[in-house]
């Protein structure tokens, strides 16, 4: 079995805690599916060849995941300022994202090649060539698992629907019935994590709860969703089982809530 994760690679600096950490929604994901050791791990995309980026590389092969793919390109490798508060969450001041070579990346027809022989990929709606990715999912068999953060739900994505098997949103303060609605239109899985309140998915119509596994102390939420879906996308891969990738995506989010960064 082989996911790819593409394509932000990034480092996170947290200023509390004169900390620098290798990061970003595709790399967080990919040691998230690569520690259920259940899956070849790909990650792809650019990093720059500055320091940030050697930071990165350098984390990344820890583990048991596939480098061949991510790029290192001139320029700077992307970084953001994460700031925490007494509670564990994460908040951002302006300017705290920088895009660096991230934001350049292209899909070559090599790359394209190779996507088609992975069993899912997994991106986020912000990627800069996420057009091209449902394009080739049109074409291929992989299942597309989309990451679309807090973005406020949008009638706009139904287009999507048909290429994309999973579907992942942060759900506090959203009208989720919208979910279930699209649910009985398409049989894509569509997820809302809720933070405290655990999770909730819709399949066919039908609706999932999963609590939030209880931790001592929140050290930081930097990387919990990635380390769900990474977990959720790697459990159903295999068992096609909603309610148990959702225990095991809130399992592993636990876990980093207990160290600062995504891994």
């Amino acid at each position: 079995m082989k996911i790819l994760a593409m394509t932000c690679c990034c480092v996170d600096v947290f200023p509390e805690k004169n900390t620098v950490v290798a990061g970003g929604n595709a790399l967080n994901l990919a040691v998230a599916c690569s520690k259920t050791g259940k899956a070849g791990v790909y990650v792809m995309g650019n990093i720059g060849d500055d320091d940030y980026g050697k930071t990165v590389r350098e984390s990344a092969s820890r583990f048991n995941i596939d480098l061949s793919r991510l790029y290192t390109v001139k320029g700077f490798t992307a970084h953001h300022v994460i700031n925490i508060d007494s509670n564990g969450d994460r908040y951002f001041k302006p300017g705290s994202w920088h895009d660096g070579v991230w934001k350049k990346y292209i899909i070559t027809p090599s790359d394209a090649e190779f996507m088609k022989e992975m069993d899912a990929v997994a991106t986020t709606c912000y990627e800069s060539c996420f057009e091209s990715i449902i394009d080739l999912r049109k074409k291929s068999n992989f299942m597309l698992s989309v990451d679309f953060h807090d973005e406020k739900i949008n009638s706009h994505w139904e287009k999507y629907f048909n290429m994309i098997d999973l579907f992942f949103i942060s759900g506090n303060n959203q009208n989720l019935d919208v979910l279930e609605k699209w649910s009985k239109k398409f049989n894509t899985v569509f997820t809302a994590t809720l933070g405290r309140d655990g999770s909730i998915s819709f399949h066919q119509g039908k609706k999932f709860l999963c609590d939030a596994v209880k931790v001592e102390k929140i050290i930081d939420t930097t990387g919990c969703g990635d380390s769900y879906q990474g977990t959720f996308l790697t459990d159903y891969l295999l068992r096609r089982d909603v309610r148990g990738a959702m225990e095991s995506g809130s399992k592993a989010a636990a876990e980093t809530l207990s160290f600062v960064g995504g891994f």
